[in-house]
């Protein structure tokens, strides 16, 4: 068994880093995982990288990142069901107001406006408390993440302001709603689907490899 030197440890880091890993006691955690197990497997005269691929395909086979996705979920497990019931319920909401708002408004009903104009407040609510919620945990995401959140927060709270200046016939509804919708289909959605995109992909492999 060989001691790994400064610049096998340093290696290992910059790998686990590059593959998504930010969460610094995790980094820590699995650099200490792989030195252990390199270095019971690494005889004299053997080649590193070799041997570090080794410990790759029987360490995190599916990739470093997936731990920290998999422990950020069960740490988190209770807050991301409490979120996702606000999701669910403040969308049904928007929807049953804005389209019962939008029937009133049609049939010349009272009460129209006032049930649509609810609709975007209760957006910029629930947007706020996602928000924050992401906040929270802004270093265990990815950058792209951190600029998905960011940037659907802003489209969420720049068209959702638009529409009540508009129904209130106030000054610079318009642009509002053009810059949230600039964001949205620009920079949030690209980034939103491409997600999406990669990670069907990465299922239909794991399926391929694994039956």
């Amino acid at each position: 068994m060989e001691q790994l030197n400064d610049k096998q440890v340093s290696f290992i880091l910059d790998r686990i880093m590059a593959d998504g890993v930010t969460d610094e006691n995790l980094q820590n955690d699995l650099l200490d995982h792989y030195c252990c197990f390199i270095e019971e497997r690494l005889l004299p005269g053997a080649d590193f990288e070799a041997v570090y691929d080794i410990a790759f395909q029987n360490i995190t086979p599916n990739g470093m990142h997936e731990i920290q996705q998999e422990l950020y979920f069960i740490l988190n497990f209770k807050k991301q069901t409490t979120m996702k019931r606000i999701i669910y319920f403040s969308s049904f909401i928007t929807l049953f107001l804005t389209s019962t708002g939008i029937m009133f408004k049609i049939l010349h009903w009272p009460g129209g406006p006032v049930l649509i104009l609810i609709s975007p407040f209760l957006v910029m609510l629930t947007s706020v408390i996602l928000f924050s919620n992401s906040m929270t945990h802004w270093k265990s995401h990815s950058r792209m993440y951190n600029i998905r959140v960011v940037t659907g927060f802003a489209s969420a709270l720049l068209i959702a302001g638009g529409m009540i200046f508009k129904l209130l016939h106030y000054a610079g509804g318009a642009f509002q709603v053009v810059t949230g919708v600039f964001l949205l289909n620009l920079i949030f959605l690209p980034i939103f689907f491409y997600g999406l995109y990669k990670q069907a992909i990465e299922n239909t492999s794991k399926t391929l490899i694994n039956p």
